[in-house]
């Protein structure tokens, strides 16, 4: 699929609320919010594109985009060279002491 055409098709995830446009937009935006929380320590970024990807940036500079979740954490784990586990013990007490 050609560039353009991922960014036209709007690939809705199964926790998108249906519906009006507004509290589909913030729920995005909050799921980005908690998406960096736990990127944050792997000095990751996600960033809303266009409505329907995520724009990842790595500390170096470099950046990657991802369609869903699950690319998105591919992508991350490319990025920093080894697996990212969002469930980790020791993230989990990180984020859980930052709250």
């Amino acid at each position: 699929m050609c560039g353009l055409c991922g960014l036209l098709g709007e690939d809705v995830h199964w926790t998108d609320p249906l519906g009006d446009e507004l509290p589909r937009r913030r729920e995005r935006l909050r799921r980005i919010a908690a998406i960096n929380k736990v990127l944050a320590p792997f000095r990751l970024k996600v960033e809303d594109f266009q409505g329907v990807s995520y724009l990842l940036l790595g500390a170096t500079g470099k950046q990657e985009l991802a369609t869903g979740l699950e690319q998105l954490w591919l992508r991350a784990e490319g990025l920093i060279g080894r697996p990212l586990d969002p469930l980790d013990s020791q993230l989990l007490d990180q984020l859980e002491r930052q709250a």
